[in-house]
C-alpha cells in the first residue's frame, strides 16, 4: 500500500486476490477500501472502510462475508440501508426526540407559552419516561402519570399536563411515528371551576374590595410596574400582550397589538384612556428597546412584585390573568353588551361565517366601553358614584 501514491484525481486498485475488492486512493492522500459487485442486474459499490484502520487483510476478509451473502441472494447494500433506517426509526421513535421535535417545530411557531409545555416535559414527561420508545407508551402509563401528579395535591396542574400529552401524542401521529393517540380524551384529574356546581365556583374576578387594594398596592411600585398592573386593570387585555407593550404600538389614544404577539393570532386596536396615558407617559423610555416594559417582560422578573400587588387579595393561580376576568365582568356590569365586550377583549363572538364578513372595527364601541369602565373604576377607588347607563350601538 505504501507504492499507492495520490493523484491529482482519484482512482482505483484492485486486489488480487478477492474480486470486487477495491481501493480508493483520493488526491489528499486519504486511502478507502470498497466491493464492487452486480446485484439484480445492477451495480453496486458500498464502501468498507478506511486504511490504515483496516489493513489488507481485514479488508479481505470482510469482502469475502459480504460475498458469501451475495451468492445467498441477500444485497449487503441494502441490508445496511435497512438496518440504518432501523436505527434512525429508533432514535425518532424516543420520547427525548419527539419532545424536542414537537418543542421546535410545533410549539415554538404556535404557542407564545411553549416555555411552559417545556417545563412540564422536563419536570413530568421525561423525568418518568426518559429513554423509553414513543410506541411503548400505552394508555394506562399516560393515566398513572396523571394519578401521580394530583396525588401530590396538584389535580389542576394534572389537567395541564393532560392537555399537553393529548397535543404531544396528536403531533406524534402526525409525524407518523404512532397511529394512534394514547391520550386522548384522558379523564380529567382535578375538576375545573367551569365544571363545579354553581354553589361551589369561585370567581376568578376580583370585587371591589380587591380591586382597591391592587391598585393601591401597586402605587408603591416603580412607574414601569406600576403602569404593568393598572393597565392590565385598565383595558383587560392579556398580561402577555401588556408586558410586551411597545412604543411603536401606541398612536394617540389607542394601542394596535399586532397579531404576531396576539394569542389568537389577530391584530385588534386597544382603546387607552387619560388614565392609562398618564401611566404611559410616566414611564422611563430608553431609545435602543422598542419595548415600554424594559426588563419587567417575564414571570420570574414580576414574581417579586406579584406578592406585593396581590398579597391583600384571595389568591388565583393566575393572579393578572385574573384583571382580565375582572374588567370583562366590570363591563357587563356598567351595560357594555356581550358582543361589544368580545371586541375590547379580542374574543371571537357570533358565527364564524358572519364575523368573517363583518370588516367593521367596532373602534367607537370599544371607546365608549372603555371610557364607561374607565369612569366606574374611578368611581369605585375615589368613592364616588358613577353612572351605570350608557349609550351603545347594537
Amino acid at each position: 500500500m505504501k507504492a499507492l501514491k495520490p493523484r491529482p484525481k482519484r482512482y482505483y486498485v484492485r486486489d488480487k486476490k478477492v474480486t470486487g475488492l477495491e481501493v480508493a486512493v483520493s488526491p489528499d492522500g486519504s486511502m478507502r477500501w470498497r466491493l464492487r459487485y452486480r446485484f439484480n442486474g445492477k451495480w453496486r459499490g458500498p464502501k468498507l472502510g478506511d486504511l490504515p484502520r483496516l489493513s489488507l487483510s481485514m479488508a479481505r476478509e470482510r469482502a469475502n462475508e459480504q460475498l458469501r451473502k451475495i451468492d445467498g441472494g441477500i444485497d449487503p447494500k441494502a441490508e445496511r440501508l435497512a438496518e440504518r433506517r432501523k436505527i434512525e426509526q429508533a432514535n425518532r421513535n424516543s420520547i427525548e426526540a419527539l419532545c424536542e421535535s414537537y418543542i421546535e417545530n410545533h410549539a415554538k411557531k404556535t404557542k407564545r407559552t411553549w416555555r411552559d409545555d417545556q417545563s412540564k416535559i422536563n419536570r413530568e414527561i421525561l423525568r418518568v419516561w426518559k429513554g423509553r420508545p414513543v410506541s411503548s407508551i400505552t394508555r394506562r402509563d399516560c393515566r398513572e402519570l396523571l394519578q401521580a401528579i394530583a396525588g401530590r395535591g396538584a389535580a389542576i396542574y394534572a389537567n395541564r399536563v393532560a392537555a399537553l400529552l393529548s397535543r404531544l401524542f396528536r403531533f406524534a401521529v402526525d409525524e407518523e411515528i404512532i397511529e394512534v393517540n394514547p391520550a386522548a380524551h384522558l379523564p380529567k384529574e382535578g375538576v375545573e371551576v367551569g365544571s363545579r356546581p354553581e354553589g361551589e365556583r369561585e370567581s376568578k374576578a376580583y370585587d371591589e374590595n380587591e380591586i382597591r387594594a391592587i391598585w393601591k398596592a401597586a402605587e408603591d411600585l416603580s412607574p414601569a410596574l406600576r403602569a404593568i398592573y393598572r393597565l392590565g386593570l385598565l383595558t383587560g387585555q392579556r398580561s402577555a400582550e401588556v408586558s410586551d407593550l411597545e412604543w411603536r404600538e401606541i398612536d394617540g389614544s389607542w394601542w394596535t397589538i399586532p397579531g404576531r404577539r396576539a394569542k389568537n393570532k389577530k391584530s385588534h386596536r386597544v382603546y387607552l384612556t387619560q388614565t392609562a396615558l398618564d401611566l404611559l407617559r410616566d414611564v422611563p423610555r430608553v431609545d435602543d428597546d422598542p419595548h415600554v416594559f424594559r426588563g419587567w417582560r417575564g414571570k420570574r422578573q414580576l414574581a417579586a412584585a406579584n406578592k406585593i400587588v396581590f398579597g391583600g387579595v384571595r389568591r388565583r393561580e393566575k393572579p393578572r390573568h385574573a384583571l382580565r376576568d375582572t374588567v370583562i365582568t366590570g363591563l357587563a356590569k356598567v351595560g357594555v353588551t356581550a358582543e361589544n365586550i368580545a371586541k375590547v377583549v379580542s374574543h371571537s363572538y357570533g358565527p364564524k361565517v358572519t364575523a368573517g364578513y363583518n370588516a367593521y372595527n367596532y373602534d367607537e364601541e370599544k371607546k365608549t366601553a372603555l371610557e364607561a369602565w374607565g369612569r366606574h373604576l374611578d368611581a369605585l377607588l375615589t368613592g364616588h358614584t358613577s353612572a351605570r347607563v350608557v349609550p351603545f350601538r347594537q
